[in-house]
């Protein structure tokens, strides 16, 4: 079995492996190894089934995808034995926590005109998002996401870090969904500046954020400045906590 994720910092992989490991969904793996630049690990099993129930463990609990082959390896005649090597390729999607997405337009509207600038702030067997503006949350499911198939137009490495000087509570009445209720989403707006400014200017920014339950004056926290990052028409910046 070949488990693969191609993006730069593969997190959900991450989040997978810890998963696998508490759960000791590996119990009946014979081999694991890493192949460099693969962008993943490869598993050996002795019986096709146990491979397919790490599948099954895998599609569970992660948006992937998964292509199953098989290959003649020897052929008995006395008694009509047939031996196979069965292969499994599962796919991560190459979306990642706290990765900011730009939505496509179809998606956007099939989702009640959420977006189309979003925050994934969870990964699960759906790619669970957030609009910062209207604190509209969605569960993308695996068949939404790959028929789209979008990727993080940034990801956490992009972020910078900015301290928290002010937090005001922002007066709208928001029609808060069930996710964003059980999340403890807040929206407030904070003053925010460069952690690397202090003492060299005193340039701040007044962004909006859904981490109002969680952030504190003088926290420091990491955040897309969508103006150093070529997306110098949207003059918004996501925050998430560090």
């Amino acid at each position: 079995m070949q488990v693969r994720q191609k993006v730069e910092h593969k997190r959900t992989f991450l989040f997978l492996e810890q998963l696998i490991l508490k759960h000791n969904a590996q119990e009946k793996c014979i081999k694991i190894e890493e192949e460099a630049g693969a962008h993943g690990l490869n598993f050996q099993f002795k019986h096709r089934s146990h491979g397919v129930r790490l599948v099954d463990f895998i599609n569970d609990h992660v948006i992937c995808r998964d292509k199953h082959a098989k290959q003649l390896i020897s052929h008995e005649e006395q008694n009509a034995a047939y031996h196979y090597k069965y292969t499994f390729n599962v796919e991560l999607a190459p979306i990642c926590r706290d990765d900011l997405v730009i939505l496509p337009k179809a998606l956007s509207r099939n989702l009640g005109g959420i977006g189309p600038m979003v925050l994934v702030y969870k990964i699960s067997k759906f790619v669970h998002i957030v609009d910062i503006k209207t604190m509209q949350t969605f569960e993308i499911d695996k068949a939404a996401y790959w028929k789209n198939c979008f990727k993080a137009a940034l990801g956490r490495e992009r972020m910078s870090e900015f301290v928290i000087i002010n937090i005001e509570n922002v007066d709208n009445d928001f029609n808060n969904s069930r996710a964003a209720m059980r999340q403890k989403f807040r929206q407030v707006q904070v003053e925010i500046m460069r952690k690397a400014d202090f003492g060299v200017n005193d340039k701040t920014f007044i962004v909006n954020t859904h981490l109002g339950n969680v952030l504190n004056f003088n926290d420091t926290v990491l955040a897309y400045e969508l103006g150093q990052n070529m997306l110098s028409d949207i003059d918004e910046l996501a925050v998430t906590d560090q």
